[in-house]
């Protein structure tokens, strides 16, 4: 299906915005007000001609049934992705007052490790850093908030493992453009009207029996992070995923209390003990007050200790701040 079908639906002024390259987050708050997000500042876009909540949310139904998802009263939540992997989150009424809450993360293109190295994202030997490590088939996080470019670095990163291994890629939603020839992609779903939901965990369960080089999850979510780590820890090395947190050791801890909220009857040492062993580095980026994208912190780890309650790192890389 091709982008172009779902512009129609939408008010002229809203199509360009939808198509416009330099925007990467388009939010449109019911009929309160659009903002935009450009090279990392959020604007707001006045409209001349002003439109209905009515015809928006005529838009964003018609646009859910063309991608095989419903938006009623009934179901007021939303997300899913276009062709081209952008996202499209919807929160409609009655639990949005003011109209419906329509966000769509573009994805404009893709960059290279070597293009983000050029940018200023990241200096080149943290860049050769992480690849080394990719190389020897070590497991890693990509952290940081939201917006911050997880899915761009994981992207620049996967282009540098051997294209002759096989990967397995688990997303919510699809949205990595994965070069590799022997690569599947895997995409879970909730549950819509005449189909069950299929959940990241079950999907790595399921790519243990598919012979992974690397299982890639687009983002640790809830309890699919014990199942991760139980894959890490079971000689599938190579694995990469990112998840939301604050910092490199606030993504280890954050993966050991997903992964314990999955089995809250294990011990919580040793779920954290699991982390330390099965995590081999984090790379975490940020996007600063100015809206630039780069990486704060690289970390090598190399267990955790009992005796401390703290796991075991390195320190390779820290951006200044300035």
């Amino acid at each position: 299906m091709s982008f172009d079908l779902i512009l129609p639906f939408f008010p002229e002024e809203l199509r360009a915005l939808l198509v416009d390259p330099s925007i990467s987050d388009l939010m449109i708050n019911g009929t309160t007000g659009v903002y935009a997000d450009r090279a990392g500042v959020v604007e707001h876009i006045p409209l001349s001609l002003p439109y209905t909540n009515d015809r928006l949310t005529a838009a964003i139904e018609r646009v859910a049934r063309l991608l095989g998802q419903d938006l009623s009263g009934q179901n007021p939540i939303l997300n899913t992705r276009l062709p081209d992997g952008s996202r499209v989150a919807v929160v409609g009424p009655p639990s949005s007052i003011n109209g419906p809450t329509l966000t769509v993360r573009k994805f404009n293109r893709w960059y290279t490790s070597d293009e983000l190295v050029a940018s200023g994202s990241f200096p080149m030997h943290v860049r050769d850093a992480v690849i080394a490590l990719i190389q020897k088939r070590k497991n890693g996080i990509i952290s940081g908030g939201t917006g911050s470019g997880k899915s761009t670095l994981m992207k620049s990163f996967l282009d540098h493992v051997p294209m002759h291994e096989r990967l397995v890629v688990i997303e919510q939603p699809a949205e990595l453009k994965i070069a590799h020839p022997n690569a599947v992609r895997w995409e879970a779903v909730e549950a819509i009207p005449g189909q069950i939901a299929i959940t990241p965990s079950q999907l790595v369960a399921a790519a243990l029996r598919h012979r992974p080089d690397r299982i890639i999850m687009g983002e640790i979510r809830d309890e699919c992070g014990y199942d991760l780590l139980q894959a890490m820890n079971t000689g599938h090395g190579g694995t990469l995923s990112t998840l939301h947190a604050d910092s490199a050791l606030d993504a280890l801890d954050r993966l050991a209390d997903m992964a314990l909220s999955a089995r809250t009857n294990l011990d919580q040492a040793f779920v954290r003990s699991q982390t330390g062993k099965a995590v081999d580095f984090v790379l975490h980026c940020e996007r600063d007050i100015t809206g630039r994208r780069r990486v704060r912190e690289l970390i090598t780890v190399s267990g955790y200790s009992h005796a401390e309650q703290s796991f075991l790192t390195q320190e390779v890389y820290r951006a200044s701040d300035a």
